[in-house]
């Protein structure tokens, strides 16, 4: 069994009040409260007239907790079917709460909850509501009493496309998954996969499911990390994809689970063979957003193909140059699956990072993206640059790292300029290498030297017009403008 530790954060949350009722259709009625999108805390408040309603037309006796003075709230399921109840503390410190359907005077319990939330606070989450149907709640403190205490109702949010092993996302050897837990409030073994054997997993919430494909045999070992309490099953071998999909909800017992109250687990298969397919349930039992993480293990000796990854991001290239003290980077992608946003980060010394700029993706799309971020915080000498790629679902991709010296102290001298016929380049560095590029971003001529800090340059054959002049010298490329009479 796990031992649960709960940490209570006081927290600035707008809060609201509002009417109640002690029967749940009697007078004006339960008064609603709004399902809303975020937390907004209502003041739930339990006085002196109230009574204890145990009758069979005001809900009769709950399933659960010691039954006292009760009120009673009522609200509108939304679209999606799905809300979370929470409850914070106030002078009542032990509440207890069960929700209704069903027309007055006929109610039937769907759910009760004691200690579910936070200390001996109750939490609850629905699904399968009926959309636009009203609803009740019903709210005591536990063995009775009077006082109050915050209420919080929203819509539950959405579980995601591979919520369930019928439609499991890939994952391969060498390239790590970082995804978003989200808080559905559907467990995989009572709402979404009740067919499946779990093994050791006695509660699966919240659950993200994957396959892998082996490539090359050997022992499949897997690190699957968070900040807080996660567990995990594995099922194999399958013969392919499509049988792993079609003996969804009747997997027998998992090869590998683990229900310990780690946040860091390790999953491990031994002598697995190429061709086989296997298939991977990660569960959030801290019941909290975080970030969760699947990679090989230092110990991993198999590989699964890779190619049955959709890149979320091709990156066909990412580079960046000086100019007019400037560092500007660029980069350009030629397709894009759930591409949220860039981070770009500077280092200097490959260990350390800072965020310099973000900059927004474009979604999906097939279609070539240019991108371009200006950084002017960089540090001299020598500056590592690299992206971290976020997708909607909170995954994250790194790119290759590129180094760029910068040195704001880089003099040159175009001598005549505009010119005709030739034009002599002085620096105040060495340099190996001009490239001249019209204002369409063609390169028109690209030159290589042995470091020097001096040379002419014949350009009678270039068009009249502005071009720049692109010099890459020891501590960095500098950019001149030339204007070709």
């Amino acid at each position: 069994m796990k031992r649960i530790i709960r940490l209570i954060l006081v927290v600035l949350l707008p809060i609201v009040s509002f009417g109640q009722s002690n029967t749940p259709c009697g007078g004006a009625g339960a008064p609603t409260i709004s399902v809303n999108a975020s937390c907004t805390n209502s003041t739930v408040t339990i006085g002196p007239g109230d009574s204890q309603q145990t009758n069979a037309a005001n809900g009769g006796n709950p399933s659960c907790g010691s039954m006292g003075e009760d009120v009673w709230y009522a609200f509108t399921a939304p679209a999606s079917g799905s809300v979370d109840f929470s409850a914070t503390l106030g002078s009542i410190t032990d509440a207890v709460m069960a929700v209704y359907s069903g027309p007055c005077g006929s109610l039937t319990e769907i759910d009760c909850d004691d200690d579910g939330g936070a200390g001996f606070m109750p939490a609850l989450s629905l699904s399968g509501l009926t959309p636009g149907a009203t609803y009740f709640v019903r709210l005591w403190a536990y063995g009775g009493g009077t006082g109050n205490f915050d209420l919080c109702l929203t819509e539950s949010a959405a579980p995601g496309l591979n919520s369930t092993c019928a439609t499991p996302d890939p994952v391969c050897s060498g390239s790590a998954i970082n995804f978003t837990s989200t808080i559905t409030g559907l467990d995989a073994e009572d709402d979404i996969n009740p067919g499946n054997n779990y093994g050791c997993l006695s509660s699966s919430p919240d659950p993200t499911w994957y396959y892998l494909e082996i490539s090359t045999g050997g022992n499949l070992v897997i690190d699957i990390a968070a900040a807080s309490d996660i567990d995990y099953a594995i099922w194999g071998p399958f013969i392919d994809l499509a049988s792993a999909q079609v003996n969804c909800d009747s997997y027998g017992p998992p090869i590998d689970c683990s229900y310990s109250t780690a946040a860091v687990e390790q999953a491990s298969v031994n002598g697995v063979i190429a061709g086989e397919v296997y298939v991977l349930v990660v569960t959030n039992f801290a019941g909290s957003v975080q970030t969760i993480s699947i990679n090989d293990a230092p110990s991993n000796t198999a590989e699964t193909d890779c190619s049955i990854v959709p890149l979320p991001v091709e990156l066909v290239n990412f580079d960046g140059y000086m100019f007019e003290n400037e560092i500007v980077l660029s980069w350009t992608t030629v397709s894009e699956i759930n591409n949220d946003y860039f981070i770009v980060e500077r280092s200097k010394d490959t260990q350390f990072w800072v965020a310099s700029d973000l900059i927004q993706g474009n979604g999906t799309t097939s279609q070539i993206s240019e991108y371009q971020s200006i950084d002017r915080e960089y540090d001299e000498g020598t500056n590592y640059y690299r992206l971290k790629q976020f997708d909607f679902n909170g995954g994250v991709t790194f790119s290759d790292v590129i180094a760029i010296v910068a040195n704001k102290n880089i003099n040159v001298s175009l001598i005549p300029n505009p010119a005709e016929f030739n034009v002599v380049i002085k620096t105040s560095e060495y340099f190996s290498k001009i490239d001249i590029i019209n204002m369409q971003g063609l390169t028109v001529e690209s030159l290589n030297f042995d470091l020097i800090r001096s040379t002419s340059i014949d350009i009678s054959s270039l068009s009249k017009g502005i071009y720049n002049m692109y010099i890459q010298t020891d501590k960095g490329t500098k950019i001149e403008r030339l204007i070709v009479m």
